[in-house]
């Protein structure tokens, strides 16, 4: 009954009204400021950042608009990634900048803390199931592969749809402390902290840090010993990218989740408080990072997106076999026989997934 009471679903459903016994500020938290303005503008930017270099990649993949399973997900773990990074870095910039802590503007900041909640569950999960599809990919004998079946991935969409629902409107909600600089459970207002512990948090953080770990070693186990040696360059970088891609999605939510759970139950240094608010930020914006060096099918649709086509032509930025034939066309005879001889190995990428 406590975790409904501290849930966005009661303060909906009560005229958005918070759980007084719980949340109601002393007096004299009111009124005090507590402003970190160089922490604030380093949040802010890095989180302005992601989102301008996020927004290309999330209109590319709803560009697409494929049905199959691993683009269904890239697109739900895009939106909740950015609803993250509104909470996790913009607002946590501002609020730094401004003194802000929940006792200040205590409901829209609980509403906030809701959202930046909810969608690190819901993208954990996502995150997740990504990772299970991509070891279904190189192994078809991989054990869960069934689930991005047609008969069976609706199923799974449901069942992440039902877990968003949860995460957002069924379970605690964060709180920012401005002192802190971070989003805790706890509005450090004098009350048990015990009350404020948020056990499904708690089980999705071992769950995301644990099973990323276990898969995205499987799959990097696979690339590197099951594969087995290839002269092939393009096997190679490929293999490299997603290795690279692999370790750069773990390291951050796995480390997040961990840190979380850690602060959840013994005291954090503010050292490790602030740590822990810039590895919750990466996780959210490193993966628009992944996919802009490592993925070539949206790095490459996201440049023909942004660039006009004449400045892609002039530079060799093709991206379609329409624009390789213009481009080596414009350069000549004697130039196509060097693109043809140098240029096609290196470019052959941009035809590849």
């Amino acid at each position: 009954m406590f975790t409904l009471n501290m849930s966005l679903f009661y303060v909906v459903s009560n005229k958005f009204i918070l759980w007084q016994e719980v949340y109601e500020c002393p007096i004299e938290r009111r009124n005090s400021r507590f402003e970190r303005p160089l922490l604030g503008s380093f949040f802010l930017a890095f989180g302005v950042l992601f989102i301008i270099l996020y927004i290309p990649c999330l209109i590319v993949i709803i560009g697409k608009k494929s049905r199959a399973p691993v683009y269904l997900l890239m697109l739900a773990l895009a939106i909740f990634d950015i609803l993250s990074l509104i909470v996790d870095s913009i607002c946590t910039g501002i609020f730094d900048i401004l003194g802000i802590s929940f006792c200040n503007y205590p409901l829209p900041i609980f509403i906030l803390g809701a959202i930046g909640g909810g969608s690190w569950m819901a993208g954990s999960l996502a995150c997740i199931l990504l990772a299970i599809e991509r070891c279904a990919e190189i192994n078809q004998q991989f054990p869960l592969e069934f689930l991005f079946r047609k008969s069976v991935f609706p199923v799974v969409a449901f069942l992440l749809l039902s877990y968003t629902i949860y995460a957002f409107f069924f379970t605690k909600a964060l709180v920012f402390s401005a002192e802190a600089s971070c989003w805790f459970f706890d509005p450090m207002i004098g009350k048990d902290a015990s009350l404020y512990h948020s056990y499904p948090h708690s089980i999705n953080n071992f769950a995301v840090g644990i099973c990323t770990i276990i898969l995205y070693l499987y799959l990097s186990y696979r690339l590197i010993f099951k594969f087995g040696y290839s002269t092939s360059m393009w096997l190679y970088k490929t293999k490299r990218q997603i290795i690279f891609q692999a370790i750069s999605l773990c390291i951050f939510h796995a480390t997040a989740a961990f840190i979380y759970e850690y602060m959840q139950f013994f005291a954090p240094t503010p050292l490790l408080i602030i740590i822990s608010q810039f590895v919750w930020q990466w996780s959210s914006g490193a993966i628009c990072l992944a996919y802009l060096v490592f993925n070539r099918t949206i790095r490459n649709l996201v440049v023909k997106m942004i660039l006009p086509k004449k400045i892609r032509l002039k530079y060799g930025l093709y991206i379609g076999v329409d624009e390789h034939i213009a481009f080596e066309g414009a350069v000549g005879n004697t130039g196509a026989a060097v693109v043809n001889a140098a240029g096609a190995a290196i470019k052959l990428d941009n035809f590849i997934n």
